[in-house]
């Protein structure tokens, strides 16, 4: 059965590709699948990525906040003389003292809901503690364990560290961190820090913030410093020991669950923002299974197209060898039968009649174009003995030589000879180039005679190369001297124009011969369209026979298309001949 399956070269290619698709079918769904998967894990962890980013810039924008915050301790000269005297004296104030910073601790809260409190810490280690549930200020003891802080800096405090700062420190919340700012004293010319002073402020507005969202209480949003000091941890676990990392946990075990980590630093304050949520949260969907059954229905849906598409191409195929061998033993007239279906096989069917029938037209083709050939060389030879032609020339040189002009005569016989042994020469067809030079010899001994036109060739030097029948141009010229040259005008003008077109995707090269003479009526057109359209060795009279020669020889070498197409100029006047052949060199045209 594998035997027969691949019997044939193409039955073989055909294998192939059906083994390569039902490959690139299982490598495209273990892609896709994947790719679900990591896209199904995106969609789920956006929230996260949002809330992490919000995380982040509620606590960056509570720093950069904090001067305004401070606003009631900046604004008044007074205000902060009073804050200045009450860490000069370590707390040891009147009342008055005592009540207006009270006043001002009030006011540094009282904008914000989440303000639990402010620390005054002095320089000599005391510890005050303003509580706003009581409106207070209560001295601390210190705690040896103190946190080491860096004057004229900005720093976050955790909920551990502000717990060690004192033994006896009332939290007034149950999870705080706080934001220290240095106080100085700016009146001197040199800067003298008095202490920190340190807003505390409830976690409860990250926690806020993580409960709207609705995330999974499986999952775990948390801050830390740079130190990896607990700023934040939605689970409410805020251990001193700073050994744990949570934003060193890309793919973790814990309780044996893996968990997906993210994490955003800012660089500006130092802290990281992280979350950790548990893989077996994103469930997996059905669109895998789905994939799957696809993957397997596409492959054997293949693999039974291919044996049908066998069995059907070699029932076919072997009909169209049976006709290939009856045409090779010369049957022409077998034709295949064309079947119904629009498939390839009935392309190839039409083909092969075509070709059948064309086998037929090119046999006849050859013989009448050798014969047609025979007559061009016929006609080549009668213009080269045209007497009216030669007389003319001969006569104009005579008249040359008793002038006394004889290098005029000398350049007129040179160009004569020039034109005629190119009519000597057994080759049939000739370069552009070659074809116009001869024209141009035409032309000179032409104006040897007429000296009142002008004439001009258009043509690009990259078409010069390109093959064209021998003599195809010269009757068209002489066409121009003998019906279209008006001789009381002196502003003759004949033009030779060659360029390449495209039509229908295939480029041509497209040859205008036209002149500004006498113009060609329409029934004079008509005519002439009908004398072109006879065979050109059935017509006996001279009258358009130039035309009608270079027209057959057109039609015989390249085709109907390359037909000459008689007309007037853009302008309405004068005359036009046109008419187009493929580009091709001339060496490969008598192929």
């Amino acid at each position: 059965m594998l035997k027969k399956l691949t019997s044939s070269y193409y039955s073989k290619m055909l294998l192939t590709c059906i083994i390569m698709v039902c490959t690139i079918t299982i490598s495209l769904f273990s892609l896709s699948s994947s790719l679900i998967k990591n896209k199904e894990k995106s969609d789920y962890l956006r929230d996260y990525e949002i809330e992490l980013s919000n995380l982040s810039s509620i606590l960056a924008s509570k720093i950069d906040s904090l001067a305004n915050n401070l606003a009631p301790v900046f604004s008044s000269n007074t205000r902060y003389h009073d804050l200045c005297s009450f860490y000069k004296k370590d707390g040891q104030i009147n009342s008055a003292l005592y009540y207006s910073i009270v006043q001002m601790s009030q006011e540094i809260c009282r904008y914000n809901q989440y303000c639990r409190g402010i620390l005054f810490r002095t320089n000599h280690g005391n510890l005050f503690q303003y509580n706003i549930n009581y409106d207070t200020i209560v001295p601390l003891s210190s705690s040896h364990n103190s946190f080491d802080f860096a004057p004229y800096q900005l720093q976050i405090l955790t909920d551990s560290q502000l717990t060690s700062l004192s033994d006896n420190f009332e939290k007034p919340d149950d999870h705080i961190y706080g934001l220290s700012a240095t106080i100085f004293d700016y009146d001197s010319e040199q800067l003298t820090s008095f202490g920190q002073l340190i807003i505390l402020y409830s976690s409860s507005e990250f926690t806020n913030s993580v409960t709207i969202t609705h995330m999974d209480e499986r999952s775990i949003f948390s801050i830390v410093d740079d130190k990896n000091h607990i700023i934040y941890s939605s689970d409410g676990s805020y251990p001193a020991d700073t050994s744990r990392k949570p934003m060193d946990m890309p793919s973790t075990e814990k309780e044996n669950s893996k968990y997906y980590h993210a994490s955003i630093y800012n660089p500006k304050y130092a802290y990281h923002t992280t979350y950790k949520v548990p893989s077996n949260l994103i469930k997996r969907s059905y669109i895998q299974i789905t994939l799957a059954l696809l993957a397997v229905i596409i492959c054997l849906s293949i693999i039974l197209i291919y044996l049908f598409f066998i069995r059907n191409t070699e029932k076919k195929t072997r009909v169209i060898q049976n006709a290939m061998t009856l045409v090779g033993k010369n049957n022409l007239d077998y034709r295949l039968n064309v079947p119904k279906s629009n498939d390839e096989f009935t392309k190839i069917a039409i083909s092969f009649n075509r070709m059948c029938d064309e086998l037929q037209q090119n046999v006849e083709k050859a013989y009448i174009y050798e014969i047609s050939e025979k007559k061009a060389e016929l006609y080549a030879m009668q213009t080269s003995i045209n007497p009216h032609f030669l007389y003319n020339t001969l006569e104009q040189i005579r008249v040359q030589i008793m002038q006394g002009k004889y290098s005029a005569a000398s350049q007129m016989l040179l160009l004569l000879s020039k034109l005629y042994r190119n009519q000597t020469r057994r080759k049939f067809y000739v370069s552009i180039g070659e074809e116009l030079s001869l024209c141009e010899n035409l032309i000179n001994l032409y104006l040897c005679r007429y000296d009142n036109f002008e004439y001009e060739f258009i043509i690009s030097n990259s078409l010069k190369i390109y093959g064209i029948p021998k003599n195809t141009l010269q009757p068209l010229i002489e066409n121009f001297f003998s019906h279209g040259l008006i001789h009381e005008r002196d502003d003759n003008l004949l033009t030779i124009m060659i360029q390449t077109i495209v039509i229908e995707g295939k480029e041509y090269l497209e040859f205008q011969i036209e002149d500004n003479g006498i113009t060609i009526s329409a029934e004079e057109q008509r005519l002439l369209e009908e004398k072109l359209a006879q065979p050109v060795l059935s017509r006996n009279e001279d009258n358009g026979f130039a035309l009608s020669n270079v027209n057959t020889r057109l039609k015989l070498v390249f085709g109907n298309d390359s037909r000459l197409h008689i007309g007037t100029r853009d302008s309405k006047e004068g005359f036009r001949v046109s008419f187009m052949i493929p580009p091709i060199l001339p060496e490969d045209l008598g192929e």
